[in-house]
């Protein structure tokens, strides 16, 4: 079994097109046991993250959203739109294969994109 780095890391750079289904479900789940929780509407997704949040670095958060998002497209079959919220607050944003940090605390626009 892959720990939880190695499922985030494999998450966000792998595509929706060819992905690990199941990979694609352990990542879910782990974010689901660090307190995560997500809702669906409309081809929408709004996720409102956990206290793990609170100690991570920007590239740490950005990697974290990364294999969220590349993970929902896995299962989804497409990329789609998800905002990030910690506390009611947006924190970040996914959509079309990019994530982006978002509010107050982000020293700068950080994006990623996986291929």
């Amino acid at each position: 079994m892959k720990t939880v780095p190695a499922l985030l890391l494999a998450a966000c750079c792998t595509s929706a097109v060819a992905c690990d289904r199941l990979d694609a479900t352990q990542v879910l789940a782990a974010m689901a046991d660090m307190g995560a929780a997500w809702s669906e509407q409309g081809g929408t997704v709004a996720l409102e993250l956990g206290p793990a949040w609170d100690g991570a670095a920007d590239p740490q958060r950005l990697r974290l959203l990364g294999a969220f998002a590349a993970s929902d497209a896995c299962l989804a079959g497409q990329s789609r739109r998800i905002s990030f919220h910690r506390r009611g607050q947006l924190v970040g944003l996914a959509a079309g294969g990019a994530v982006q940090l978002v509010g107050a605390g982000v020293r700068r626009a950080a994006v990623v994109a996986c291929p």
